[in-house]
């Protein structure tokens, strides 16, 4: 046989077998210790978000600031704008990187600056950390940010009372994995109004910039963003299973109808003019 055939042949039996192999091992996986379809494996157990829309935080909650002075949560809402708030923690690893690199990214999206018509807090939820980490991780983002000074950020550390409190108020639930030594938890953005009313949970790593706009209004009663961003918030609404706002038909069309019946009153108005003005000559 020739040699270059044979070869060629080994060549394509070796890539075979590595290309099945793999395969071969996962299919052969034992079945009974596959989790049951929608039960929830051990270390995810008792981690999650409970959506409370419209509970209160509570104002008087006590955390320390990057700076290391102590400040209350009601202190971010005195001037009557919406907050955007995160719970993490600053030497989490991964999931919390990648959601402070989602908020970083769709506030650099926004029109708005931070500590203009909103302010972003950042509560670590391990009552180890202190600020001598949270400051870094603030000044890193702000930098990133580009605008301000950054006092419309604040990343928070604080006791644990505090912190289970407030994760509480929120539905947030997460617990220590000694395993990796690492907390599970969910990644959530959560928009407060100036009242301390829970308004809008935003879910994921990744956000979208128009949902943020629309939720930031809604929460502001409208005192933040143009007669544009009104309008869609009336035309849109939030739907939950897509974690962003959609076109709501119905009020579409009442929007449609309302300024065809403008347009209409218009049309007939100088009708009626040109036919007075007809007559009167």
């Amino acid at each position: 046989m020739d040699f270059r055939i044979l070869s060629k042949f080994a060549f394509r039996l070796t890539t075979l077998f590595a290309l099945v192999i793999p395969f071969s091992t996962l299919f052969s996986f034992d079945t009974e210790k596959r989790l049951p379809p929608h039960e929830v494996p051990p270390e995810l157990q008792g981690v999650g978000v409970v959506e409370k829309l419209g509970d209160s935080i509570d104002r008087n909650l006590v955390f320390v600031n990057e700076e290391g002075k102590q400040v209350k949560l009601g202190d971010y809402l005195e001037d009557g704008k919406p907050l955007l708030l995160t719970l993490i923690y600053y030497r989490c690893p991964t999931l919390c990187n990648f959601h402070l690199n989602g908020i970083s990214d769709v506030l650099k999206q926004l029109n708005w600056q931070v500590g203009k018509e909103f302010k972003y807090v950042a509560v670590s939820f391990d009552p180890k950390e202190k600020p001598e980490l949270a400051k870094p991780k603030k000044d890193a983002y702000v930098k990133d940010y580009g605008r301000g000074d950054g006092s419309g950020w604040s990343f928070l550390t604080g006791k644990d009372p505090e912190i289970k409190a407030l994760a509480s108020s929120l539905g947030f639930s997460y617990k220590w994995n000694p395993e990796n030594e690492q907390w599970v938890h969910e990644s959530v953005a959560y928009v407060i109004t100036p009242e301390g009313k829970i308004s809008r949970y935003l879910k994921g790593i990744m956000f979208d910039e128009r949902t943020l706009r629309l939720s930031l209004v809604e929460a502001s009663n409208g005192k933040i963003g143009d007669l544009s961003d009104r309008i869609a918030l009336f035309c849109f609404q939030f739907d939950p299973s897509k974690n962003r706002y959609t076109l709501y038909a119905y009020n579409i069309m009442r929007v449609g109808a309302f300024f065809t019946m403008i347009a209409l009153a218009a049309f007939l108005f100088r009708f009626w003019k040109k036919q007075n003005s007809n007559i009167n000559t």
